[in-house]
């Protein structure tokens, strides 16, 4: 699947819904991104996760870490194709944390797997968690980065996709301005 396909299966799926939304952060925004559709189809799921193993597949990836609740699909499905563990960290007093028994040894290769990275909080968050338990972070992916480029970390990232979704505070908001409605998802 080349860039072009994957972007028109994005639209194609709902992934990406223009509009006037309200983030779980309280920023607006002018698309709704729900990953979780490219994986009502088993196929897409296989073909979008198989471009991300297929891009670590050297690097001796031992376990796939993402964050509940987003990036448990695409996690799970990279793992499996790469053949290794997957676990996930979830938000315990606001603080991504493994839990439900999850860990892993000292020098573990993990690969980061998101559905999506807007802010990059949760993949910061996430690579605490791998240096706390000494594991060497071999890379960090997602499908879709809404961040319009300015998120960088200090591992390589890759990104399957790049759109455009603007971010407003509730006061700079042009779409309150006009007296849009907020969206209902």
């Amino acid at each position: 699947m080349n860039q072009q396909q994957l972007r028109d299966l994005i639209h194609r799926t709902g992934v990406l819904r223009p509009g006037h939304y309200l983030r779980a952060s309280g920023r607006h925004c002018n698309f709704y991104v729900q990953c979780a559709h490219l994986f009502e189809n088993a196929g897409n799921a296989q073909e979008v996760c198989g471009m991300i193993a297929a891009h670590f597949k050297q690097e001796n990836v031992q376990l796939v870490l993402s964050a509940a609740v987003g990036g448990m699909l695409p996690g799970y499905e990279v793992s499996r194709q790469l053949g290794v563990r997957n676990v996930y960290a979830e938000r315990r007093d606001g603080v991504l944390t493994l839990r439900r028994g999850f860990t892993f040894a000292p020098g573990t290769r993990v690969l980061i797997v998101e559905d999506m990275v807007s802010t990059g909080r949760s993949v910061r968050e996430l690579i605490e968690i791998v240096r706390a338990l000494s594991g060497v972070v071999v890379g960090v992916s997602c499908i879709l980065d809404v961040s319009d480029g300015k998120v960088a970390f200090e591992y390589p990232f890759y990104p399957l996709c790049s759109e455009k979704v603007e971010m407003y505070s509730e006061s700079a908001c042009p779409l309150c301005r006009l007296n849009k409605p907020f969206d209902n998802v």
